[in-house]
């Protein structure tokens, strides 16, 4: 899709590609089309969502292959947290936390802005200590911690050991004792295959295909051998988002065309379009979700200013997509001069996740996601190009504001988590770091029912056969999803729909 292509003809071209579909019988019907291999389930990527997917439906006795497009295994959840929100997990009863998976989804439905999936919220919440159970059963091991995070109405948040490269190693480790389980890496996805009764029978694939950019590689990489796979009881798709697709996104979203993302370089739209193309009905392709090298929870430690006038102008209590909008637009006029944020020792002892102040620290977390330590605001200052005694004259009236109990100027939140607003200590050490959003999660996708099964855009019915999970499913989170409820989703609804597939008869 180019980025000149509005989101009124993308639209109405999946409209038209989902009626030829349905009145074909599918993207490609074939009476009796002839494949290359046979498996009973085919899940495509390999995240989070498709690795909990290959091994729930390989553990129901299916024969599954499991293909990714890139050089290696774990898109983006391998670079990522994977903050886990359970409800009903160990580590909440054994500190007596009384917790439902509807106090969960009604937090996910008011952080969703009203846009959200209840239905599915809950659906999603009560499976999560299944979903634990599952992993730590299969080597992944938590570290101890029970957070509330921005949004949670408990302390329900898991972390893994390692982060995401370290839950999926303990899951691949385990996979490689499955004999029923075959994964290929440079493998891509081209087509999904229907039969004449319009329920999907496998997919077409390139085999020795080799990634070029996110810009162009949907529209003009042709490389790889064309091979024709059968699917005896489903296809999943756990292809990620599309953050990577600047022409995409900036096409719904045109303020995006510039932000950066540190995803995983295949998160393009081309599965996303290969889902239209079958008949799926796309939603929620115009939100969007920003991220942070440091946790948005923590930004309400500090004080952001602005470059250009060495002043404070936002409340850093905000949430996240809030927060990030207030920044975007503040560079639209100041010269597009990054806003940085200012802490001091007694307030990096407050961030629930003090690894992520360490990696930032170390220079660990990617794109303008390095915080520096200074003994002195003039040094400070003189690093972001902001004058020193207007940057000075902000912070004491920030710390009077924050002594008298409220924060007159933007009013910010005086406790977040049981931990309260303080003032900062000017004497030094200071630490500082720019502000740049990052698009790292989008929230669009296809339609889904509460098995994870492709809605047709035609006649808004399950697709048979066809399912969509992870951040390749659009609906659940509305206009903000809310922290911790990615991994989540994509755990939840990739066992359910691997079980639900392994339940179809074998065609």
């Amino acid at each position: 899709m180019t980025s000149s292509l509005c989101r009124r003809k993308f639209l109405q071209t999946a409209a038209a590609a989902a009626a030829a579909a349905v009145s074909a019988g599918g993207a490609q019907a074939q009476d009796k089309p002839s494949f290359d291999e046979t498996f009973d389930i085919i899940v495509v990527g390999s995240g989070i969502a498709g690795t909990m997917a290959a091994l729930s439906a390989a553990e129901q006795g299916a024969k599954v292959l499991m293909i990714e497009k890139m050089s290696r295994l774990g898109g983006t959840s391998r670079i990522s947290g994977l903050n886990f929100a359970c409800v009903g997990s160990p580590a909440q009863k054994a500190k007596g936390i009384q917790d439902s998976p509807e106090q969960l989804a009604s937090d996910m439905y008011k952080v969703s802005g009203s846009m959200g999936d209840y239905e599915k919220a809950l659906e999603m919440a009560k499976n999560t200590a299944r979903a634990e159970a599952f992993m730590t059963a299969r080597g992944v091991k938590w570290d101890g911690r029970l957070l509330k995070l921005g949004g949670h109405s408990q302390p329900r948040v898991l972390i893994s050991e390692g982060d995401g490269a370290g839950l999926l190693n303990a899951l691949w480790k385990y996979m490689e004792g499955l004999k029923n389980v075959t994964v290929r890496v440079h493998c891509k996805a081209d087509e999904v295959l229907f039969d004449d009764k319009k329920a999907v029978v496998g997919l077409k694939v390139r085999e020795n295909y080799y990634f070029d950019t996110p810009e162009s590689d949907d529209l003009t990489n042709r490389t790889g051998v064309e091979k024709k796979i059968r699917a005896n009881q489903g296809v999943i798709f756990a292809t990620g988002g599309y953050a990577r697709d600047k022409a995409f996104r900036s096409a719904e979203v045109p303020f995006l065309a510039g932000v950066a993302t540190t995803t995983n370089p295949g998160a393009t739209s081309g599965a996303l379009k290969i889902l239209v193309k079958a008949g799926a009905q796309p939603m929620h392709l115009s939100l969007f979700r920003f991220a942070y090298p440091l946790p948005t929870e923590d930004m309400i430690w500090g004080v952001m200013i602005d470059p250009a006038t060495s002043r404070r102008f936002l409340n850093e209590g905000l949430t996240r997509n809030a927060l990030a909008q207030s920044v975007l637009l503040r560079r639209m006029t100041n010269g597009d001069k990054k806003p940085f944020i200012i802490y001091d020792e007694k307030a990096l002892g407050k961030f629930h996740n003090l690894n992520r102040v360490q990696r930032s620290l170390n220079g660990l977390n990617g794109i303008d996601g390095t915080m520096y330590k200074y003994d002195s605001l003039k040094d400070l200052c003189a690093a972001y190009g902001a004058d020193p005694k207007v940057v000075a004259d902000e912070l004491e009236k920030y710390n009077k504001l924050i002594a008298a109990g409220k924060d007159s100027d933007f009013d910010k939140q005086m406790e977040r988590s049981g931990r309260k607003v303080q003032t900062l200590d000017l004497s030094g050490p200071l630490y500082a770091m720019v502000i740049n959003p990052r698009l790292n999660y989008t929230p669009g996708g296809i339609r889904t029912d509460l098995r994870g099964r492709a809605i047709a855009l035609a006649d808004g019915k399950p697709i048979e056969g066809l399912y969509v999970v992870g951040e390749a499913s659009g609906g659940l989170h509305g206009q903000e999803r809310m922290t911790a409820c990615s991994m989540p989703e994509c755990c939840v609804f990739a066992m359910l729909a691997a079980e639900n597939a392994a339940q179809r008869k074998r065609q």
